[in-house]
């Protein structure tokens, strides 16, 4: 039902195009999750769109084809405007997914790090400590994973949306003013991931320091052995935890500044 919906706004749509001298405008809404398109208003939360279409029957580009071709054309253009639409939403959930993978390694290695502070100076202790470090350690590894999965599903969705944009990259005559905002834009995000890196960095060199003061470096005993031993695991786990958290900030870096060149 929600398909045949889409299709018949579809079609809508493309007529509109095909009437239009140099620009189609519709209205899109969104009801249960689905975009669709009409001619009037189709819900209290109508937004008036207008998508920028040299008109096929009046380009010289296009003289001579037919009324079939033009169609597929247009409609080829609302399918890949409402794509774009999906991939912006896909890409929030997959970022949704990576803030919450983030928060809940954050709370684990939190949780686990109050364990640890815990235990008692003894052999049995230190040894404890030990154990609470490598599941610090696995639990940064597993979360990592997890991030660099949906990571790379964000990436492909950057890919194919790139796709669609070069398919239809007819200049307009704001473009010039669209890719200066677009750079600012680009530029006040890309700050704002280095300074949460930078963040991430002040925090991680601190933890460090605060658990070098507790190694005895000339251990006398076999406990403060293990209880040395067990500090170093932690910083290795504190280390790869802030490493995830660092990886996320700079693979978004990345992204921004791969747009900015194309800009």
């Amino acid at each position: 039902m929600k398909s045949n919906t889409i299709n018949t706004h579809i079609i809508w749509a493309t007529c509109l195009f095909i009437s239009t001298a140099a620009s189609a405008s519709v209205y899109q809404c969104e009801k249960n999750g689905v975009v669709e398109f009409s001619q009037l208003p189709c819900g209290e939360d109508a937004k008036l769109i207008t998508i920028k279409e040299q008109n096929p029957f009046l380009s010289n580009a296009v003289q001579g084809k037919s009324t079939e071709s033009v169609y597929s054309q247009t409609t080829g253009q609302v399918d890949s405007y409402i794509r774009t639409k999906q991939i912006a939403a896909e890409i929030a959930e997959h970022n949704n997914k990576i803030d919450t993978f983030k928060l809940r390694m954050n709370n684990e290695i939190a949780a686990l790090n109050n364990q640890s502070d815990a235990q008692l100076q003894n052999l049995v202790g230190a040894k404890k400590q030990a154990a609470i470090a490598k599941q610090m350690s696995a639990v940064s590894e597993r979360y990592a994973v997890l991030i660099d999965n949906e990571q790379r599903s964000i990436d492909r969705l950057i890919a194919e949306n790139n796709r669609i944009s070069n398919s239809f990259n007819e200049l307009s005559n704001n473009d010039e003013v669209d890719s200066f905002i677009r750079s600012k834009q680009i530029m006040q995000q890309i700050a704002e991931h280095e300074n949460k890196i930078d963040t991430y960095n002040e925090q991680l060199n601190q933890q460090i320091s605060l658990l070098e003061k507790q190694v005895s470096h000339k251990p006398n005993n076999l406990a403060a052995a293990n209880s040395d031993q067990a500090l170093v695991d932690k910083m290795s786990a504190l280390t790869s935890r802030f490493n995830t958290l660092i990886s996320v900030e700079q693979r978004q870096i990345d992204r921004l500044r791969n747009e900015l060149s194309q800009l």
